[in-house]
């Protein structure tokens, strides 16, 4: 009987990856945000600018963790981000300063966008090819878990404890969820353990084996690779990669700026803190159920198409998320139209995540994925770093966060277009395939 394939062990570790990786979310920061302002008597602003720190400093670090992870593999770098990511948020348990928030939180998302959003990406993407977008899917229902149970805890312990030990339990539930599989089970690719992409069978030998059928589908039909092996100077030479870097950088621009400012733009109309962080935590459930589908439906059409259906669709439902709780329609009609744009909002919002991973691979291959994908990631997460600044510093002068809304919309409908113009490089004919 044959064994399961060892990559879903891949795709459940990098799940729980996601899941503790979500500790510092904007979702999360946003639930700590009003304690620590009223306490300390900060700004919005300027409890947004350590995500922009930290963001920023992550998309530089992955540069070169990039092709560490290419050339050793995701385990060792995996668990020790976890560990400093862990450390940093029991740190904040301690803060009295805004410079030590920075420093400790800004060490925490460093090291979870800047190792291990990258290490998920590339660890997946090596394991399969044929099935890469359900199984990106499913491994991006890890981050969607924790941005919905995660803020639910949280909210449950600055209300029990106080702000100072939900960080530090938030540290322990980290590591420990995922520090040790990732030690345990994480491996680079198939092909270290004798397997190839997908479970696929190896290649027959013998003569007779695949005849009639071109080199590309003998490789499909049996499972060998025959993605090329893109260089770094190779992919920044395409249209194609600067195409894709402006999406990954439009993307989380409004992406971060909306989940950051949600929460306490529902605590502004009125909501109270429980409805809104279940309206946060519906966003991320139903962004489980958006995660998978979407990734499975990358291997049926054509991913240009959908992610320009995907974007402009979410710009349209949270525009009417955004009307209906301004309308403050009272009484269980209007909180259930609420809940319902906020269940659409988050399937749109969770395809999204594997979608990017997905057409980078696709585009420039799995073997040089995390050198070539890391190379956007700066651009990546000063767009993730400005969303949510931008947005605070319109509501600090302009007192409303009309403006950021409709811009984030706006910027919705951008990516839209700017995804069905992009089409796939050609790889260099000069330099051959290995």
């Amino acid at each position: 009987m044959r064994k399961p394939f060892y990559g879903w062990i891949i795709v459940g570790v990098s799940f729980l990856i996601g899941f503790t990786e979500s500790g510092v979310f904007q979702n999360i920061l946003s639930i700590f945000m009003k304690p620590m302002v009223d306490e300390f008597g900060w700004t919005r602003a300027s409890v947004t600018g350590a995500i922009a720190v930290g963001s920023v400093c992550g998309g530089l670090l992955s540069l070169v963790v990039g092709p560490i992870l290419d050339r050793h593999g995701p385990r060792m770098v995996s668990f020790w981000g976890i560990l400093i990511l862990s450390l940093g948020l029991g740190a904040l348990t301690f803060v009295d300063s805004l410079w030590q928030f920075y420093l400790f939180f800004s060490i925490g998302r460093m090291v979870a966008v800047g190792v291990l959003s990258l290490a998920i990406s590339v660890s997946v993407a090596n394991w399969f090819i044929r099935y890469r977008g359900r199984a990106m899917g499913i491994t991006r229902v890890g981050d969607r878990l924790g941005s919905a149970l995660l803020p639910l805890m949280v909210q449950f312990l600055i209300l029990a404890l106080g702000w100072r030990l939900a960080w530090g339990t938030l540290g322990i539930v980290v590591f420990l969820i995922s520090g040790i599989p990732a030690l345990i089970f994480l491996r680079h690719r198939p092909e270290d353990m004798g397997l190839l992409p997908d479970g696929a069978p190896p290649l027959p030998d013998g003569p007779g084996t695949g005849d009639g059928l071109k080199k590309e589908d003998r490789g499909e039909a049996f499972g060998t690779d025959t993605e090329p092996l893109w260089t770094r100077t190779q992919a920044t030479r395409t249209g194609a990669f600067w195409m894709l870097t402006l999406i990954s950088s439009l993307i989380p621009f409004q992406q971060a700026g909306i989940n950051f400012h949600l929460y306490p733009f529902l605590t502004d109309q009125g909501f109270s803190e429980t409805t809104s962080v279940l309206i946060l935590s519906t966003v991320a459930v139903t962004g489980m159920v958006g995660a998978p589908v979407w990734g499975a439906l990358t291997e049926r059409f054509r991913i240009q198409h959908l992610m320009a259906a995907n974007v402009v669709g979410n710009g349209l439902l949270f525009l009417a998320l955004y009307w209906t709780i301004l309308s403050k329609v009272d009484g269980p009609l209007g909180i259930g139209i609420i809940f319902l744009l906020a269940s659409l909002h988050g399937i749109f919002h969770g395809g999204r995540n594997p979608m990017l991973p997905v057409i980078w691979a696709d585009f420039f291959g799995r073997r040089s994925l995390g050198s070539i994908y890391s190379l956007a990631n700066p651009f990546y997460f000063a767009a993730n770093a400005l969303g949510p600044i931008f947005a605070g510093l319109c509501f600090d002068l302009l007192g409303s966060y009309a403006f950021p809304f409709y811009f984030f919309v706006v910027v919705f409908f951008l990516t839209g277009i700017v995804t069905l113009r992009m089409r796939p490089p050609q790889y260099p004919s000069t330099v051959p395939e290995r």
